[in-house]
């Protein structure tokens, strides 16, 4: 029984390979503008403290979005986050209040400014090659006020 347990943890954690790569929230289409882009909905302790760590890619019109119950001034860093970031800190109205880059396995918090809800991940450069600014409002997220 020992030695079908241990082949058996050793197998779930061997497929997994230690790492997220593969493991997907739920998501949910959202739009930014005219641009229309899916994202993993992190709305979970658990799930806003893994995050996109131990990632390896994220496609391009994809991210993460990270949904909590009230507005607050928060920070996030990239201690084992492999992919360069850019993040846009949202407030409960949807709408884009900082934005930043972040750097891959960096431990220096990058902090919001203001008081935000949501805090929207995607591919670093990803919101100035699509013309995203501070201003802009996020329509189709299910949580907004």
């Amino acid at each position: 029984m020992t030695s079908f347990l241990f082949t058996l943890l050793l197998t779930v954690y061997s497929a997994g390979a230690g790492t997220t790569e593969g493991i997907l929230l739920e998501t949910q289409t959202i739009h930014i503008g005219k641009k229309e882009i899916v994202v993993e909905v992190a709305d979970e302790l658990h799930e806003r403290q893994l995050g996109l760590m131990h990632r390896t890619t994220l496609e391009i019109n994809e991210g993460m979005i990270f949904v909590y119950s009230s507005a607050e001034r928060r920070s996030f860093w990239m201690k084992n986050t492999l992919i360069p970031l850019s993040i846009a800190y949202i407030d409960s109205s949807c709408q884009i209040v900082h934005m930043a880059d972040m750097t891959p396995k960096s431990t220096k918090g990058v902090p919001s400014g203001l008081p935000v809800q949501f805090a929207l991940e995607m591919n670093q450069g990803w919101f100035e090659a699509n013309a995203v600014s501070i201003g802009d409002t996020l329509q189709g997220i299910a949580h907004c006020k």
